[in-house]
């Protein structure tokens, strides 16, 4: 592999440039092999519940079998959320205490790799093993053609419903576009509970304005398009519904806590949701006596929908020996055995074209459907925008959006404001 350079470095953020003088140090501590020949790696990963339990269930299989084989020990540390996990790895990055391996939302690969934080895996992945990804997830795993990261824990927002009070209502299935998904809310309110329930997650929107002919950012990522026909137009829909139609807008620091807890409680009936939380939403209504079906989200012109969740990389600074150690556990993690295995725990999707089509996956779509929904609606999907500033312009847009929600703004001209602004951003970070 060819080693990064400093002069590259020259070019990231304030943050990395303050880690320059940290780059020809050697190896952390905490990455090296130490006294009794065992190459001692860490793995950073997001999310708690079934998620860390996969992960730390993994980890110690690796760690019983291939690891102890090859005199390799993986540590495997949460860090948060997704933005928190980001956060943390730059800053490790400045004190030269980076892990080896870690997840990384897809839409941050380009941001890392161009700041020379990451490793590419093109020598470490057989070509075999790439092609047999599928292709609808692997739209954010290469930068300037190379491969930085190959799909983990991947998802696709989809829609969830209570099929209890879809039949205590007398609704026989899931609406298939927003007419239908207005006029199913409205039914439900015979039952003193919320239709469709909405937070404030762009990539939500993201979904909802694909699904519509639009998008948040042209295509080459240098302009926000929010503000758009299509885009305008699913945000007056959820508008509409919130005065019309029996929807719930959930804000605020603990939006995402009230939403659970009502579903939960079954205050509320329809949501938007990643396929990672799938298996805990199921165990969550099976505890409480109600049933969850799930399907493709309703659409305003034709199904569409962004991609999500992680990619597994290999960060950069490792010695040879370090990077064939993390190699080793990256292929083992995206390995059939354990894509099954993940998938069945989580929810996330099968990554795999041969996984898809093992025995094992299709005795599991035959008792549990729900599973299969994200799958099938991935067919309609696609990556999200890699422009380095696309976290701070989405940001402009949902503060947007939130005073829309909660306020009398006037949705077109709230949006043509924070476009201006948004495109400043993404301009900046072309």
């Amino acid at each position: 592999m060819r080693k990064t350079k400093l002069n590259k470095l020259l070019k990231v953020s304030l943050a990395t440039l303050m880690s320059v003088a940290l780059f020809g140090c050697s190896t952390n501590k905490s990455e090296s092999g130490g006294d009794s020949g065992v190459t001692e790696l860490t793995f950073w990963y997001s999310w708690q519940d079934k998620v860390a339990e996969n992960n730390l269930e993994l980890t110690q299989k690796f760690n019983d079998t291939i690891g102890k084989e090859n005199n390799i020990h993986i540590t495997a540390e949460y860090q948060g959320t997704y933005d928190d996990l980001h956060a943390k790895l730059q800053s490790a990055f400045v004190a030269n205490e980076q892990p080896a391996i870690s997840v990384m939302e897809i839409g941050s690969i380009k941001t890392f790799a161009s700041a020379g934080m990451l490793e590419p895996l093109d020598s470490y992945i057989s070509d075999e093993k790439e092609a047999n990804f599928l292709p609808g997830l692997m739209e954010n795993s290469y930068v300037d053609s190379k491969l930085y990261g190959v799909p983990y824990l991947r998802s696709t927002p989809i829609f969830y419903y209570n099929k209890t009070l879809f039949d205590q209502a007398g609704i026989s299935e899931a609406p298939k576009n927003w007419e239908e998904l207005a006029n199913v809310s409205k039914q439900l309110e015979s039952l003193g509970v919320k239709g469709f329930g909405f937070l404030n997650d762009v990539w939500h929107f993201e979904a909802l304005t694909k699904g519509n002919g639009g998008n948040t950012v042209s295509a080459d990522e240098t302009t926000a398009i929010f503000n758009q026909k299509e885009a305008l137009e699913a945000v007056n829909f959820l508008k509409d519904g919130l005065a019309n139609s029996n929807f719930k807008y959930y804000s605020g620091n603990n939006a995402s806590d009230t939403l659970s807890t009502e579903q939960m409680n079954q205050k509320v009936a329809m949501w938007l949701g990643s396929t990672g939380s799938l298996n805990n939403t199921l165990d969550i209504a099976n505890q409480n006596g109600y049933e969850i079906g799930t399907a493709f989200i309703p659409c305003g012109k034709a199904y569409s929908v962004p991609t999500g969740g992680c990619n597994i990389v290999m960060t950069s600074k490792l010695s040879d020996k370090q990077k064939e150690a993390a190699a080793m556990f990256i292929n083992f993690m995206t390995d059939q055995e354990q894509v099954i295995y993940s998938h069945k725990k989580t929810g996330y999707l099968p990554t795999t074209t041969t996984a898809i089509d093992s025995d094992e996956i299709k005795a599991l779509y035959e008792e549990t459907p729900q599973f299969k929904v994200a799958l099938d609606q991935l067919q309609y999907g696609s990556g999200r925008p890699m422009n380095k500033g696309y976290v701070e312009a989405a940001k402009v847009y949902t503060t947007a959006l939130d005073k829309i929600f909660t306020t009398n703004e006037d949705p077109k001209a709230a949006l043509d404001t924070a476009a201006d602004s948004a495109t400043k951003i993404l301009q900046e970070n072309k």
